[in-house]
């Protein structure tokens, strides 16, 4: 994957994705960062779906930790998938995605099928 592919709006299911981490677990600064989610655009980081943000708001999230939240579910292989939403700076930064195992993701679950957890 191109490290240096520019940004394009969100896809479907990785606005899904970020919506569901942040609409299960109440946490410091979770509405400035739903308030942001139609501000942001996307880039690919490698082939498991991780991605980098960019935000083009002025809302900013006073986090008390830079991954607040995170989610897990099981890739169809049984290993488990990460993903894990990374903010710098009061912005969206990073959707991080990796297995327990460091293999590739063989099939990305549903949105309302990752368990949500606060990570801080």
């Amino acid at each position: 994957m191109n490290a240096l592919s520019s940004y394009r709006p969100l896809t479907e299911w990785e606005r899904g994705v970020i919506l569901r981490l942040l609409s299960e677990c109440p946490f410091a600064g979770r509405d400035e960062l739903l308030a942001q989610v139609d501000a942001v655009a996307a880039r690919p980081i490698d082939e498991d779906g991780s991605i980098g943000l960019q935000c083009s708001c002025d809302v900013k999230a006073a986090v008390t930790a830079r991954i607040p939240v995170e989610a897990e579910a099981q890739d169809r292989d049984g290993m488990t998938i990460h993903y894990l939403l990374h903010v710098l700076d009061g912005t969206m930064s990073e959707l991080e995605v990796y297995k327990d195992d460091s293999s590739r993701v063989v099939g990305h679950p549903q949105p309302e099928d990752l368990k949500v957890m606060n990570a801080s």
